[in-house]
């Protein structure tokens, strides 16, 4: 039984913890959070050849935030807090950019958001 609840504390740190929070390469990430098909971040651009972080930056210019979704999208906007839009377990976030693969760019219906 011991056992079992360590496991089971282990888990809930592993799902909730955010290992890239301003860390180096992943400066101003702020986590993993659902979408849907009425958008999180309201702008979409893409698919972007070969997406990189600093690309869709550069493309969300004048926008508060960013998210980067499915391997090579970039969607821009200035709002994150909706209930409808909740943060997500980091492991949601985990496919990689299709030009930078020690980066993760979301998931299906998961935006990995950072600050512009």
């Amino acid at each position: 039984m011991k056992n079992l609840m360590l496991l089971i504390f282990c888990l809930i740190i592993a799902v909730n913890s955010n290992p890239y929070r301003n860390k180096g390469h992943y400066e101003g990430y702020v986590g993993c959070y659902v979408d849907r098909a009425n958008r999180l971040l309201k702008y979409r651009v893409g698919p972007l050849h070969r997406i990189t972080l600093e690309k869709c930056r550069h493309h969300c210019r004048g926008f508060r935030y960013l998210g980067l979704q499915y391997r090579d999208w970039c969607l821009c906007g200035n709002h994150l807090n909706s209930p409808a839009y909740p943060q997500a377990s980091e492991l949601q976030c985990n496919m990689p950019c299709t030009g930078e693969n020690s980066r993760m760019c979301g998931g299906g219906d998961r935006n990995s958001i950072y600050h512009v």
